[in-house]
């Protein structure tokens, strides 16, 4: 519309004739650009277009219910979304523009009402959820003070048993504990008596070891002396023997008569 309105001013005389070709054309060149522009502005889908659907969508007084309010939430953050993309493409179209900053100007102000008319089913779903998540979480106490007491009831009979149920168990710990002592006393002094039996039949075994030693001793001691008196007893017998022989002899001796003298050879004869 800006270079519109340019090109439909009147272009003051100019003394130089030969320009008014070259302006003539940057007048048409112009027209071109303007026409474009136009045609690119009416393409463009509106920046509020999803806002306004999303309004008449939720009417406020319809959002009691947690399944609208999520629906509500989801379909907010699809408008968004739009929204800031259709956004994105008035700005762009802006730079194509003669006033840009007037353009951006516009477009951020359609992008702010656009906004501005989503807030409110935001803010009221959200409100409404935040509201129920709390009621829910108040029923919950509710139903939890109410059970308290009975939850209490219990807990102090489930204590009780296993109060009991540990001093049962003391009980029978005591009593093994002391059965174990018993058979432990039981065995140390079977223990023991073996030790001593044993001990007894090795010292019976020692005195009747030190016994036979004693009497192979004397049994020794006495073979000895029968062996030292057999052999006096022999020698004697020997010495007896050896005197009664030289007695015998003495006596043949004697008792034998003497030998004749030898006789005397003659002399021998002279010669003649």
């Amino acid at each position: 519309m800006e270079f519109a309105s340019l090109i439909l001013a009147p272009l003051s005389p100019s003394p130089a004739r030969r320009r008014r070709p070259l302006l003539l054309g940057t007048a048409a060149l112009l027209l071109a650009l303007s026409a474009g522009v136009q045609a690119a502005d009416a393409a463009l889908k509106p920046v509020d277009q999803p806002a306004a659907e999303l309004s008449a969508r939720y009417p406020l007084e319809t959002l009691t219910s947690v399944e609208t309010a999520n629906k509500a939430l989801t379909d907010v953050a699809d408008a968004k979304a739009e929204v800031e993309a259709r956004d994105l493409e008035q700005r762009r179209a802006c730079y194509q523009k003669f006033f840009v900053n007037h353009c951006l100007d516009i477009a951020k102000e359609q992008r702010r009402q656009a906004m501005k008319t989503i807030r409110p089913v935001d803010i009221t779903a959200n409100a409404f959820l935040r509201k129920d998540r709390a009621d829910e979480r108040d029923k919950a106490l509710e139903v939890h003070d109410a059970a308290q007491p009975a939850e209490a009831a219990q807990k102090a009979q489930d204590q009780q048993a296993k109060e009991l149920s540990n001093a049962e168990k003391v009980k029978q710990g005591t009593a093994k504990e002391k059965e174990v002592a018993a058979n432990t006393r039981k065995h140390m002094g079977e223990a023991d008596k073996r030790v001593a039996d044993h001990n007894a039949k090795l010292q019976k075994a020692q005195q009747d070891e030190a016994a036979k030693a004693s009497e192979r001793a004397a049994n020794v001691a006495a073979f000895e002396r029968k062996a030292k008196e057999s052999a006096a007893r022999q020698k004697e017998v020997a010495d007896n023997k050896a005197a009664k022989a030289k007695d015998l002899a003495a006596k043949k001796a004697a008792a034998a008569p003497a030998a004749p003298a030898a006789a005397t050879p003659p002399p021998p004869a002279s010669a003649p």
